[in-house]
C-alpha cells in the first residue's frame, strides 16, 4: 500500500518567485507588500507562482559539466576531474534531495488552489497543471535515488514536530506508480493547447509524452534490474509488463494527436530531396518547430546560457574550450546511410582529404559533430595533431609553422592536443551550437534546451512494443519514420531488434540528456565502463613534398580522460543519500554508499 506522509501546513514567501518580467503586474501594490492572500484572487499571480513551479523542473542548458561527459557519447576538456571516470552515483550533476523543497511548494499550491477566488474550471486546470510539475519532480528523484518519501500534503516546520518530519523512504515501485497516478490525473484536466504567450506550458499531449518516458524507464528497471532494501530500490519483474504497456499506451495517444511531426523543412523524407544534415541541425536552432513537445525557452538578455560559448571550436573564440568532447564510440555508432556498420576503418590509409574518411556516414553524425573539415562560420574545422614530414619526423608543437611550409601549423587551429584548451578526443560538438553568428562571450545564447520531442516519442513506442512482443509493424514504422528523416536505410522487420533500437536512440538522442538515464536503465552501464579507456581519433598530416595526406590514429589513454579508466560500480545506479540522511535519520541509503 502507498504511504501517505501527512502533515499539515508551510508558508514561504511569494516574493521569491517574482521577477522583473512581471512588474507591470505589481503596479497596484508595492512589491514588499505582496502578501499570500494576493495570490490566490489573480491568475496572474497564480501564473507568476506557476512559473516558478516551471523553472525548478531539472532541466536546461545548465553548463559544465554536461551529462554527456558522463556517458559513452563525450570526454571532458577539464583537466584533473577523476570523478568523471568513477563514482557517478555521488557526482553532484545526479544528486537533489533538495527538490523536496519545491515538491513542499507544489503541495501548498494545490492546498490553496482549492480556496482561491477564480472559476472553477481555471481552478482544476491549474490542478492538473501542479501535478503534472510534481510528477516531472519526483521522476528527477526516482531516477537519481530510487524510491523515496512521497509526500502529497503540506508540512509545518514552524512548531515542534520535527521528529513527525522524519518521513520513510517509498518503495521505487511506489514512486513511480504515483508518477503514473500523478499524470493520468494531470491528463484529464490540462487544455488540449495554450496560446502563443503560453506556449511553453503543459497540455495533455505533453503530459502522455512524459509519461511515454517515465513509464518506460520503470518497465527497463522492473526488467534489467534487482529488487533491494526490501525495494526501496528495484522493481518486480511482475511489474514490468504494467509499465511498458502504459508507456507504448501514452507513446500511441502522443502518435495518434497529431499534433507534433518531425521536422522536416530542409528535406523531404518521402522525396528524398534536400540537405538532410541542415534538416537535422535545425532542429534545436528553429525555435518552436512543430517536432518540439516540451523544451524551456531562453532569452537574451534576461535569461540567457552559455552554451555556444562553452562549446564552440576554440580558435574561433576566446574561451576556456570545448566542455563536450565526443568519444569515438558515439562517432562508431553512426551507421553509413546504407546501414552498415558505422565502424572508420583507418588502418594502414591516407585520404586526400577528411571527407573521404567520413563519406556517406549517417548525416546525423555531420549534424551532431565538428570533425576535421567540419564546414562552419568562415572556414572548414582545422584539426590535426601534427605534421610528419617526407622522413617521417612528426612535429607537433602549437601555435608552431612547419618547417617546410609557413602557411601550415604544426597543430591544427582547432587541436587536437593535450592543452586544456583544445578537445582531447579529436572532435567537438556541434548540436545546439549557433550556426549564423559566434558567440564570444557567456551568457549570450537563447537557444531551447528541448526536453521532450516527437523524435523520442517515436522510439520510446519501438521500445516498449518489443519489449511486450507486440504492435511490432507499427513499431517498425515508427523507427523507420526517424531513420527515413534522418537519411539512411530504413530496417527490415528481421533488423528490428532491442540493440538496433537502443543505438538508434543513442544517435537520435546524442547530447540531449537522454544517454546517462539509457545507460543506468538498461543496466548497461557496468559493462560499458568497466575499468575501461574511450577512445578518441586524432587526424595527421603527412607532408609529401608537394602537397598533403590525412592518417589518422584511433588514441586512448592520456589525454582523453587524463588517461585515467572509467569504472561504473554497481552502486552506481543509485545515487548516495548521505546528504539527505544528514537532516532525516529515518532515510536508509542506498547499498554501497
Amino acid at each position: 500500500m502507498m504511504m501517505k506522509n501527512k502533515i499539515i501546513i508551510v508558508f514561504f514567501s511569494i516574493a521569491i518567485f517574482l521577477s522583473g518580467c512581471i512588474k507591470d503586474t505589481l503596479d497596484r501594490k508595492p512589491l514588499n507588500l505582496i502578501s499570500d492572500a494576493d495570490i490566490w484572487v489573480s491568475t496572474t499571480m497564480i501564473d507568476i507562482y506557476m512559473a516558478a513551479l516551471y523553472d525548478n523542473i531539472q532541466i536546461g542548458h545548465t553548463g559544465q559539466n554536461y551529462q554527456s561527459v558522463f556517458t559513452d557519447e563525450a570526454a571532458a576538456v577539464l583537466q584533473g576531474s577523476p570523478v568523471l571516470q568513477r563514482n557517478y552515483g555521488g557526482i553532484n550533476r545526479f544528486l537533489n534531495t533538495t527538490q523536496y523543497l519545491w515538491i513542499r511548494r507544489t503541495n501548498y499550491f494545490l492546498d490553496k488552489i482549492r480556496t482561491a477566488t477564480i472559476p472553477p474550471d481555471k481552478i482544476k486546470q491549474y490542478i492538473a497543471e501542479c501535478r503534472f510539475i510534481r510528477a516531472y519532480y519526483y521522476f528527477d528523484l526516482v531516477k537519481k535515488y530510487g524510491g523515496m518519501p512521497i509526500i502529497e500534503q503540506v508540512q509545518d516546520f514552524t512548531g515542534s514536530n520535527l521528529e513527525e518530519l522524519k518521513v520513510f523512504r517509498n518503495t521505487e515501485d511506489e514512486v513511480y506508480a504515483f508518477i503514473l497516478k500523478e499524470l493520468d490525473a494531470a491528463i484529464l484536466d490540462l487544455p488540449e493547447s495554450w496560446d502563443a504567450k503560453n506556449a511553453n506550458r503543459a497540455t495533455n499531449t505533453v503530459a502522455q509524452a512524459l509519461k511515454s518516458r517515465a513509464m518506460l524507464y520503470a518497465g527497463s528497471i522492473a526488467k534489467y534490474g534487482s529488487v533491494q532494501l526490501n525495494g526501496l530500490i528495484g522493481i518486480p519483474a511482475s511489474r514490468a509488463s504494467l509499465y511498458f504497456t502504459e508507456s507504448l499506451k501514452a507513446s500511441a495517444a502522443v502518435m495518434q494527436s497529431n499534433k507534433y511531426s518531425l521536422y522536416d523543412k530542409s528535406y523531404n523524407p518521402v522525396a528524398k530531396t534536400g540537405d538532410p544534415v541542415k534538416n537535422y541541425t535545425d532542429i534545436f536552432l528553429d525555435k518552436n518547430n512543430k517536432e518540439i513537445i516540451f523544451q524551456r525557452a531562453y532569452i537574451v538578455p534576461d535569461k540567457a546560457h552559455s552554451y555556444d560559448f562553452e562549446n564552440t571550436p576554440i580558435a574561433y573564440i576566446a574561451s576556456t574550450g570545448s566542455s563536450i568532447c565526443p568519444l569515438l564510440e558515439l562517432v562508431e555508432s553512426y551507421e553509413y546511410v546504407d546501414g552498415t556498420p558505422g565502424i572508420l576503418n583507418v588502418d594502414g590509409k591516407e585520404f586526400d582529404s577528411p571527407d573521404e574518411l567520413f563519406k556517406n556516414k549517417d548525416p546525423r553524425f555531420a549534424a551532431s559533430v565538428f570533425r576535421s573539415g567540419s564546414p562552419f562560420i568562415g572556414r572548414p574545422i582545422q584539426m590535426w595533431a601534427g605534421v610528419y614530414d617526407t622522413d617521417g619526423r612528426l612535429y607537433q608543437t602549437p601555435d608552431q609553422k612547419f618547417p617546410k611550409d609557413a602557411n601550415v601549423l604544426q597543430v591544427g587551429l582547432d587541436g587536437p592536443h593535450s592543452r586544456t584548451r583544445y578537445t582531447k578526443t579529436g572532435f567537438y560538438v556541434r548540436k545546439y551550437i549557433n550556426q549564423s553568428q559566434i558567440v564570444g562571450a557567456a551568457n549570450l545564447s537563447d537557444q531551447s534546451y528541448i526536453d521532450i520531442r516527437y523524435a523520442e516519442v517515436l522510439l520510446n513506442y519501438t521500445e516498449a512494443a518489443l519489449e511486450l512482443g507486440i504492435n511490432l509493424p507499427e513499431a517498425l514504422t515508427a523507427i523507420n519514420q526517424v531513420r527515413n528523416r534522418a537519411g539512411i536505410k530504413i530496417l527490415t522487420a528481421g533488423e528490428l531488434t532491442i540493440d538496433r533500437l537502443r543505438n538508434e536512440r543513442k544517435v537520435e538522442l546524442a547530447f540531449e540528456d537522454k544517454r546517462f538515464w539509457d545507460m543506468k536503465r538498461w543496466r548497461i552501464a557496468k559493462n560499458l565502463f568497466n575499468n575501461s579507456l574511450m577512445h578518441g581519433l586524432y587526424p595527421y598530416l603527412r607532408y609529401t613534398g608537394t602537397g598533403y595526406k590525412y592518417l589518422f590514429k584511433k588514441i586512448t589513454g592520456a589525454p582523453l580522460d587524463e588517461g585515467l579508466t572509467r569504472t561504473f560500480e554497481e552502486k552506481d545506479y543509485y545515487s548516495n543519500l548521505s546528504g539527505y540522511i544528514s537532516t532525516n535519520s529515518n532515510i536508509a541509503n542506498n547499498p554501497g554508499w
